[in-house]
């Protein structure tokens, strides 16, 4: 099963937002805005949704009880509130998954259930209901009638929400979804110790850390019982009257035992994450290992303080965790809470929502991090994250984006905002592909995302040499066959708003200095743009061109002229069409294999074309 769609409503500062999780391209979802604007409320909304509990909640609050409902109650209407706070989501069946859901409600209720009565898609929303300010009731909707029949009856009728057919039914449902697991920043605040016998005053974070060592002994081929296993061990007198003076005053039994717990879950640990971390950046760990190292001390009360830390060995050299960079850390705690987050979770797909990931590392760290997303988001695990940095936001998922605005922050105004003025919040949630439509005075595709963003090139910006295309749907097509002729990377592809549409991003380059060029497409207004950014711009001639001067059969052709019959083949299938696909099928099947980095096998002609563009640009750059 799969995930469509999630609606939030009145949930704190969100009156009611929609976010997409269709298409999916290389299943990563960015949420793109400044500070204030209400991300992180998206993200915690999204995370409220379970279906039927989680112990994973608990784990990320102050205290292990539940949420108070009432702190998702939008500040301004605090008093008197009376509504519906809700989250909805869209799911779909995927294969076989209707059949195995109605199969164990009949087995588990005696009961014949109508699979007309399923819909291939359901809407199911959590949430609460409020009157006057206070809680009423909590909501638990389906957006279906499930019907049945007892043996020996002949109409089918719909089945009683307590019925335990429909228990059965709902809860299959809820163990093929893709588990939903939000990770606030402070997750990636890993202690200096973990300690696993605490005491009053336990931060979330200490929490959340002990159990993943927890887990990874419950991981074990034989499960390791931390608490009885080690803790007790240390901690528990082996004779009457003995009092603890320290791990040497143990038996000699004893310590072994706690040697053998504590290296089964470091191979254990070692073995897992450095084999996941391999897979997304590449490269050798054979000599590398991480180890878990057990230390003892005392709680304020003197009572015996069990605790462990990460090390890992590089080489001959070992280091703490601790001692390594920031983005080492980042990436090694992400890397602990996705393998380790629960035991009974393996093999599940997952929607990972994370808050604001790693954007105090540098550029290339954020950039890295970046690159490893779609390796994590595999086998049907979604990644959604939010963002304010502009190293963090790749192009090619603009697709998959949405734009989070708040109506109570004015950013250009920083006086009211350090003096006062009290606004109600109010944040929306809008697909970039419509932001792009509702703004257009914007050069570039691109450029909404950076005026959002707030991003001005500074003095150090070394700017890339650039060609200029006539639109996204020339970027993506052209992008995409570079990439697949592992010819990208030299030079950038810029899109724009059409042929008439270059001149402020020409006057810009210009004044910047970049080395740059542009191609439009060979029909009248391509002609006509090329002809007049020379003449106007004074352009030298082979540095605006058209697509016939990479192949006489471009001319009088639009991008689409790149591709050959087998090519358009390919797209109609993946759409399942019968006719010819149209522009936006077109750019929607390139930006999912961009995306998504999807080798597909396009026609020679295609290719051909590809490397005619890569030549022409490169002598109009002058670059090798």
């Amino acid at each position: 099963m799969r995930f469509l769609s999630f609606t939030i409503k009145n949930f704190r500062g969100v009156q009611n937002a929609r976010i997409d999780l269709i298409p999916q391209g290389a299943g990563v979802f960015t949420l793109i805005g400044l500070n204030e604007s209400g991300k992180t409320t998206v993200l915690e909304a999204i995370g409220t949704f379970q279906l039927y509990g989680g112990d994973e909640k608990s784990l990320y609050q102050a205290k292990p009880s539940q949420v108070e409902p009432s702190t998702y109650v939008p500040k301004d209407a605090k008093a008197t509130f009376t509504g519906d706070i809700t989250v909805a989501a869209v799911i779909e069946f995927e294969d076989g998954d209707k059949a195995s859901c109605i199969a164990w409600a009949e087995k588990e209720g005696t009961i014949k259930v109508d699979s007309d009565s399923v819909p291939d898609r359901i809407t199911v929303t959590r949430g609460y209901r409020f009157k006057d300010g206070d809680l009423v009731e909590p909501i638990h909707d389906w957006s279906m009638i499930l019907l049945g029949k007892e043996k020996g009856n002949r109409k089918f009728t719909p089945i009683a929400i307590n019925h335990l057919a429909w228990r059965a039914f709902t809860a299959m449902v809820a163990a093929k979804l893709p588990e939903v697991v939000y990770f606030p920043t402070f997750l990636f605040e890993q202690p200096e110790k973990i300690v696993l016998n605490p005491q009053k005053g336990e931060r979330p974070a200490d929490r959340v850390y002990r159990k993943i060592i927890e887990n990874v002994g419950a991981s074990l081929e034989r499960p390791i019982n931390v608490t009885n296993n080690i803790v007790n061990r240390i901690t528990s007198p082996e004779t009457a009257g003995e009092i603890f003076s320290g791990l040497f005053s143990l038996s000699n039994n004893r310590q072994q035992q706690i040697e053998s717990a504590i290296s089964q879950m470091s191979h254990h640990l070692s073995h897992t994450v450095l084999n996941r971390w391999s897979k997304i950046f590449g490269g050798s760990t054979s000599d590398k290992e991480v180890r878990l190292k057990l230390g003892v001390d005392k709680h304020p009360d003197g009572e015996p303080r069990v605790y462990v830390q990460f090390s890992l060995r590089d080489g001959t050299q070992p280091y703490d965790i601790s001692e390594r960079s920031l983005g080492f850390r980042w990436f090694f705690s992400f890397l602990l809470f996705t393998l380790y987050r629960s035991t009974g979770s393996k093999g599940r797909k997952t929607l990972f929502l994370l808050d604001e990931p790693a954007s105090n590392l540098h550029a290339g760290a954020q950039t890295q991090l970046l690159e490893s997303f779609p390796k994590i988001a595999t086998a049907g695990s979604l990644i959604m994250y939010s963002t304010h940095s502009h190293y963090l936001i790749n192009p090619e998922w603009l697709d998959q984006a949405l734009i989070i605005s708040n109506d109570a922050v004015d950013y250009d105004d920083l006086k009211a905002g350090m003096y006062g003025g009290h606004r109600t919040s109010h944040v929306t949630a809008e697909r970039y592909r419509s932001f792009v439509g509702s703004n257009p005075d914007k050069t570039t595709y691109f450029q909404p995302v950076l005026d959002r963003l707030k991003v001005v090139p500074s003095r150090l910006d070394a700017l890339k040499p650039s060609v200029l295309v006539e639109g996204k749907g020339d970027y993506l097509i052209l992008a995409y066959g570079l990439w697949l002729a592992d010819i990208a990377g030299a030079y950038a592809v810029i899109p724009t708003r059409g042929a008439d549409h270059f001149d402020e991003l020409v006057s810009i380059l210009l004044g910047w200095g970049v080395n740059f060029a542009l191609c439009c497409d060979d029909d009248t207004p391509g002609r006509k743009a090329v002809t007049e950014y020379t003449q106007n711009w004074g352009l030298p001639v082979d540095k605006a061109f058209t697509l016939a001067k990479l192949d006489p059969q471009l001319s009088g052709k639009t991008i689409e002229g790149f591709l050959d019959p087998q090519d358009i083949d390919l797209v109609k299938q993946h759409f399942g069409l019968v006719e010819a696909p149209s522009k936006s099928q077109i750019q929607l099947f390139f930006s999912e294999k961009l995306a998504s980095a999807s080798r597909i096998e396009v026609s020679d002609g295609f290719k051909a074309k590809i490397v005619n563009f890569d030549r022409a640009v490169r002598e109009a750059l002058t670059i090798n």
